[in-house]
């Protein structure tokens, strides 16, 4: 009997094993078919609106109007590109402009732009460039045809591609995006990504984002990207006030705490403090969640004083960001005066302030080292 089993299983699953290989072609197929849509075009243009619900309630909304422009002679993109973003309760738009023979950022909010350096990041976000990320996960990872789905009421094919998953002490940990390709168009219609991960703080962190495409035009006459240029009366930014300077007075500062606890830096004289500059969904700033937590248990007993503060978020999405990964320190909201005081441009940034009130040091950026680096710079204050 088990030589029965064995000798029909073998075909069962050679059989299966086709199927798979099968299905694997005809989703890879589906989305080369839409880039190579996109590569017969002479150009093309859509509209997209992105939403991600960030590190807490809040969401985040970014209304895109992007143009490309087919350059087979351009090695870096393919493309040459206008990509347009305006940020939901920003009133300018911020656009890049490629055009073959620079990357331009423009700023109409002040009449600003710069030149960056031409590298295949730039394209990062825009339709062309998800595509082919779907197509390499596609090729590595088993994903599911889900077959037919009705999404603002068009008819759609709906791919579920898995990005990851995997079980860590008992936890799920996961990457899903769902692609909806308007089966009349052949177009996407929408890309929606879950996540579920773990290694930011010491909790949870559970991502969402929806990317809605729509108003796509193809070969349109009067695009001429290669023409595009600095518009007129836009100047390079002015250069900003620098950091403030070790061995200068730390300005004061009265703040609220996420719980509605007053603090000011005169409740805090003759101690050693570290202000840590901040806003939740920045990448850095997340990354130095676990070494801050560290630091804070380490000298939670001793003549130190950490301040986290943010000049951005809401003090219920604070409540909720510190709930959610364990942040065991204090974290103080609607700070936009200290930032201007304390020159404050990027994020996050470090003020080491010795126990007489003076700046000792400040790093700006996270990098790895930081936790070993600033317990070295608060051993050494706390000796003076």
């Amino acid at each position: 009997m088990i030589y029965t089993i064995k000798r029909f299983t073998w075909p069962f699953i050679c059989l299966l094993l086709v199927l798979l290989h099968s299905d694997i072609h005809a989703q890879v197929s589906l989305v080369q078919k839409v880039i190579d849509k996109l590569a017969g075009y002479k150009n093309f243009s859509y509209q997209s609106v992105y939403k991600q619900k960030e590190y807490t309630s809040d969401t985040l909304e970014i209304h895109h109007r992007d143009i490309f422009s087919k350059a087979p002679e351009d090695k870096v993109f393919g493309y040459l590109f206008s990509m347009e973003q305006t940020i939901r309760g920003n009133k300018f738009p911020f656009t890049t402009i490629y055009n073959g023979q620079s990357l331009i950022n423009i700023n109409p909010a002040d009449s600003t732009y710069d030149i960056r350096e031409i590298k295949a990041a730039a394209i990062q976000g825009s339709l062309p460039d998800y595509l082919k990320m779907i197509e390499a996960l596609l090729k590595r990872r088993p994903s599911e045809l889900v077959g037919d789905t009705i999404i603002n009421t068009i008819n759609c094919a709906h791919l579920v591609i898995n990005g990851s998953d995997t079980v860590i002490n008992k936890e799920h940990y996961y990457t899903r995006i769902h692609l909806y390709i308007d089966k009349l168009s052949g177009m996407p219609e929408r890309v929606i990504a879950h996540a579920r991960s773990s290694g930011i703080g010491d909790g949870v962190t559970n991502y969402y984002s929806e990317t809605r495409y729509l108003d796509y035009k193809f070969d349109q006459d009067h695009i001429d990207l290669a023409s595009m240029k600095i518009p007129e009366g836009f100047h390079l930014p002015k250069e900003g006030p620098t950091l403030l300077a070790p061995g200068g007075i730390a300005p004061g500062w009265v703040l609220y705490a996420a719980d509605g606890r007053k603090m000011s830096s005169a409740q805090m004289k003759g101690k050693v403090m570290l202000l840590d500059f901040f806003f939740i969904g920045c990448a850095p700033c997340m990354l130095s969640l676990k070494p801050l937590n560290r630091l804070h248990e380490k000298y939670k007993n001793q003549n130190v004083a950490m301040v986290s503060l943010t000049e951005r978020d809401s003090r219920k999405s604070v409540l909720g960001f510190q709930k959610n990964y364990r942040i065991k320190y204090p974290m103080y909201v609607d700070a936009k005066e200290v930032v201007q005081s304390y020159h404050v441009a990027a994020f996050p940034t470090f003020y080491f302030i010795g126990k007489d009130g003076k700046i000792a040091q400040v790093i700006e950026g996270y990098e790895e080292g930081f936790e070993e680096k600033a317990t070295a710079i608060i051993n050494d204050l706390l000796k003076k």
